[in-house]
């Protein structure tokens, strides 16, 4: 499910020369790939395979994630190849209020079940 890579994700590491950051309580990073000039959420650092992609213009130029307000692209779940943008609430924001974020995504979650 998509859902599964939503949360609040930290600096871990660094790859590409750009940040990482690892989903809390979840199996996702968010990284850049300079092989496709591009952020991607995915399980592994460095694959091209991911649930999320911003391969935007600004993407390859952008070091950190906050520079990214827009551009992002969802997979569908049953392609390997197709990426779909008709998501216009897709994004990926700095917090300021953690707790509240955890909250709706747990509500989000619960939803779906």
């Amino acid at each position: 499910h998509q859902s599964d890579v939503l949360g609040v994700y930290r600096m871990v590491d660094t790859y590409n020369d750009r940040p990482v950051y690892k989903q809390e309580g979840g199996e996702n990073y968010i990284y850049y790939s300079s092989a496709s000039s591009s952020w991607l959420v995915g399980t592994v650092v460095g694959h091209q395979y991911g649930w999320l992609r911003n391969s935007s213009t600004a993407a390859s130029s952008a070091r950190w994630l906050p520079d990214l307000s827009s551009g992002w692209e969802y997979r569908q779940e049953d392609s390997l190849s197709s990426w779909q943008s008709d998501d216009g609430t897709l994004r990926i924001e700095s917090l300021r209020d953690v707790e509240k974020v955890t909250e709706l995504i747990r509500d989000i979650k619960n939803a779906e079940e």
